[in-house]
């Protein structure tokens, strides 16, 4: 309740933002270098099981710390997706099972329980399009709390499991998992329900598996005027907290 009175009280009756810094008031971080040697990978969060990527912890002293909106509410009534990338290793298959993003959340609540999910492949460097679907569905939801918080606001995992017939080749995809909360009168009750997807800038703690391509995100919202743009027209965040389940095998494609 406390984070939601937050997002509220420092919307201050402007229109909703599309950025965690300037929805609660706060001043536009600046851009972080990308470090040439980021930290090593470590052992991931048990709710990453069994984990094939997790790129890692929302760090609140990363001088670009912020959120991205990721949500489908009575607020941002047409929706707000982020889409970050992974890669499968060269020479490997990866069999999906679950998917999940680290949001900001107003409220730690899902209502309908069920998170749209998508992997695509192929987006331009550019942007404007979406490039291929790979594979995509409605799944039952959870939210695990992180731990992380910024400005009151609490991070908490929206998780898809039981993804079924997403095998994924070597090579670069992005993903996107978003909370959704339309039911006015309880995702609504202390304020506005907002959702906003947690960069994973700085010491990216609990990284795991292959490390997240930097400055690749995209962001799609009609809501908000962005039409499968780069993130980094939204913000200067370089990679977002995310994750994928499931298991790994030798490629055997020719």
């Amino acid at each position: 309740m406390a984070a939601l009175i937050a997002i509220a009280a420092a919307q201050d009756n402007r229109l909703p933002q599309a950025n965690l810094d300037r929805e609660v008031g706060l001043p536009a971080p600046t851009r972080m270098v990308v470090p040439n040697n980021p930290p090593p990978q470590t052992t991931p969060h048990g709710y990453c099981k069994p984990c094939l990527f997790y790129a890692g912890d929302f760090d609140s002293d990363a001088s670009d710390a912020n959120g991205l909106a990721n949500e489908f509410d009575t607020t941002v009534s047409t929706g707000a997706a982020v889409y970050v990338p992974f890669i499968v290793p060269r020479g490997k298959t990866w069999t999906v099972t679950g998917l999940f993003t680290d949001n900001f959340l107003a409220i730690e609540i899902l209502d309908p329980a069920t998170s749209p999910y998508e992997i695509r492949k192929g987006i331009p460097a550019a942007g404007g399009n979406g490039g291929k679907l790979v594979c995509h569905g409605k799944k039952k939801a959870t939210l695990t709390p992180v731990g992380q918080n910024y400005f009151g606001v609490y991070v908490y995992a929206t998780k898809v499991e039981h993804i079924k017939g997403c095998s994924l080749h070597t090579g670069k995809y992005w993903m996107s998992v978003v909370p959704y909360c339309a039911n006015a009168g309880k995702c609504n009750a202390f304020g506005d329900y907002r959702g906003f997807e947690a960069n994973d800038d700085g010491s990216m703690a609990h990284r795991f598996g292959p490390l997240e391509p930097a400055n690749n995100s995209f962001f799609n919202s009609v809501y908000f005027g962005a039409i499968w743009q780069p993130s980094s027209e939204q913000q200067s965040s370089s990679r977002f907290s995310d994750g994928v389940e499931g298991t790994s095998k030798r490629d055997n494609k020719p």
